[in-house]
């Protein structure tokens, strides 16, 4: 970097951990913000005095301390700053509005067209445009929208906003963010939607206390996600926490896998292999585990073993503090599955890992109000080039 390029870069670092910092802890005052960040009173002043500039912070009555001046608490007006969140299904596109308090403003569904494939991209990109206009007659304040947050199901690169594979929808490599850009003056986001739910749970949500974690999503697909220093890890190739597709089913239970594989814990734990495999549905499964049924409470059973086996392995090579569990098999089986696992994966991994927390989502979030949760994560995040300036 030049000089002048340089100056300009640690400027906006410094800017960006003040913003997030806010965020994340205020009401905080100029002072504290100065302790956390160790940034100087003036770098400080300049910084908060830019924000307000530009409607982003608010400053609270000024608090009473009995000597000197009294600090005036900063907030972010969260209230009055927006994110578009859309989910991106195989047959359908749902959209939220919401504020920067994760407060759902407005909701829009649209179905996608029955003859959807790999030869009909337009009418995908069409539903989701036609999702994205409605919301945005619905934005209170225009130039307070931030962004569009999009959740897909599949590997996504989100450093370039293109769908490297999505097999529901039958993309592969479509620049999807390249095409909403060119139809809204506003950046575009993508990412898979493991990811997302990290992402969005490590910025102000169940995992914002940690520093090393695992996300675990048990649903139609099973995904993962991994942050290291607060940071995502998406792997050399955009496709690192692809835990459905560890090898866990051997013998006769080795299922092919649409990867070309075959004992993929995704073929007989997620939904939609369940569904392919076993014959039921994830509600069916459900409601058979609570009435007794000894089928089903086997397979549960075989279930909690292969998920077991696979998170405790990732557990001891990562050692994470936290391991996030959630999705649509947990919502429907709760503590029948849960408890097994965390029973098994404590019994399994080395007495040096077990300080590690396992938490569950207690509901799995709506997909659209987590993409929004994306826009919020980048408009706050920190650029991670040159760490050590920081």
């Amino acid at each position: 970097m030049n000089e002048n390029t340089s100056s300009k870069w640690l400027k906006s670092v410094n800017q960006q951990k003040v913003l997030r910092l806010i965020y994340a802890e205020g009401p905080i005052s100029r002072v504290k913000l100065a302790e956390k960040t160790g940034l100087t009173a003036q770098t400080i002043t300049n910084i908060v005095n830019r924000l307000l500039g530009e409607e982003i912070l608010h400053e609270n009555v000024p608090l009473e301390n009995g000597v000197g001046r009294k600090p005036v608490p900063l907030v972010v007006k969260s209230e009055e700053l927006y994110a578009l969140g859309i989910e991106v299904a195989v047959k359908y596109v749902r959209g939220t509005l919401v504020d920067f308090r994760n407060v759902p403003i407005s909701e829009v569904t649209e179905t996608m067209s029955s003859d959807t494939n790999e030869d009909h991209d337009e009418n995908k990109v069409e539903c989701i445009v036609k999702v994205i206009d409605q919301l945005l007659k619905r934005v209170p304040k225009m130039n307070q929208l931030k962004g569009i947050g999009c959740s897909i199901q599949g590997l996504v690169d989100s450093t370039d906003g293109v769908v490297l594979l999505s097999s529901g929808l039958h993309w592969r490599n479509f620049p999807l963010r390249e095409r909403l850009e060119q139809h809204y003056n506003l950046p575009v986001y993508l990412e898979n939607d493991a990811n997302l739910l990290a992402l969005v749970e490590n910025l102000n949500g169940s995992l914002a206390a940690s520093n090393h974690n695992v996300t675990v999503k048990l649903d139609y697909g099973i995904g993962g996600a991994h942050v290291m220093n607060k940071q995502l890890n998406s792997g050399a190739g955009h496709v690192a926490g692809e835990l459905g597709h560890c090898k866990t089913f051997f013998g006769i239970e080795a299922m092919p896998c649409h990867c070309g594989a075959k004992g993929c814990l995704t073929t007989l734990v997620s939904g939609s292999g369940m569904k392919r495999n076993l014959g039921f549905t994830l509600e069916e499964f459900g409601h058979r585990i609570r009435e007794g049924d000894p089928v089903a409470r086997e397979w549960l059973a075989k279930m909690a073993e292969a998920v077991s086996s696979a998170l405790s392995n990732l557990i001891t090579f990562l050692n994470p503090d936290h391991v996030l569990f959630t999705g649509k098999v947990l919502d429907h089986t709760g503590n029948y599955l849960m408890d097994p696992l965390r029973m098994r994966i404590l019994e399994n991994i080395p007495e040096s890992c077990r300080k590690v927390r396992l938490l569950r989502l207690e509901q799995t979030p709506d997909d659209s109000v987590l993409a929004a949760g994306l826009v919020m994560n980048r408009f706050f995040d920190v650029p991670t080039i040159h760490l050590s300036v920081i």
